[in-house]
């Protein structure tokens, strides 16, 4: 009886602790779904600047103002990224009464007859700036403008761009700086290696 009984109350503690639990739910751990489509990047843009200084050109002294504004068209540029375009506004003023000389804006079309067309479409107008190296010759007002890729320093067009004491502006590609092929790719060279 005694086995009897000590199997009874075996089976009966084997049933509770087995049945311990049947009405709690499982829960089961959290599963980490991992999501590999890419956030669209949004159009990026270039910085705004203002630069200005004084020179003297053809015995006369002058201020000019250089602005970039951020344009809202949108190019998508040779390494892939989708930029907003530029505007750079130039003024040139005399500085013995403030008169204006010069003012106009430039887009990169206004660059359109140096830059390839193909080459152009993927490109936005990086910047003008005063060009300093040229600063010695005061007959006229030297500018260096580049249009290119703005996350890729080889992929651009650099343009040499001076203005006359009467306000003729005349435009050239640097060729000593960068070359141009003939697919419109653009290929920049170091002046300082040999090109032998």
């Amino acid at each position: 009886m005694k086995i009897y009984n000590s199997m009874f109350i075996l089976s009966s503690l084997f049933l509770l602790s087995a049945c311990t639990g049947c009405n709690e739910k499982k829960t089961e751990d959290p599963k980490v779904v991992i999501n590999n489509v890419e956030e669209p990047k949004s159009t990026q843009k270039m910085q705004e600047y203002d630069l200005r200084d004084t020179l003297t050109i053809a015995g006369a002294k002058y201020e000019f103002f250089i602005t970039r504004k951020v344009d809202t068209t949108k190019v998508k540029v040779e390494s892939g990224s989708e930029f907003y375009d530029n505007k750079i506004h130039l003024v040139i003023k005399k500085k013995s009464d403030g008169s204006v000389f010069f003012d106009k804006t430039f887009s990169k079309h206004y660059f359109s007859s140096i830059v390839p067309a193909d080459f152009m479409r993927k490109s936005i107008l990086l910047g003008i700036v005063f060009d300093y190296d040229k600063a010695d010759d005061h007959s006229r007002f030297s500018f260096a403008a580049s249009v290119g890729d703005p996350e890729d320093d080889e992929m651009l067009v650099p343009i040499l761009m001076t203005i006359s004491p009467d306000g003729a502006i005349n435009m050239v590609k640097d060729n000593i700086n960068s070359e141009v092929p003939e697919n419109g790719g653009v290929a920049t060279i170091d002046p300082t290696e040999d090109q032998g």
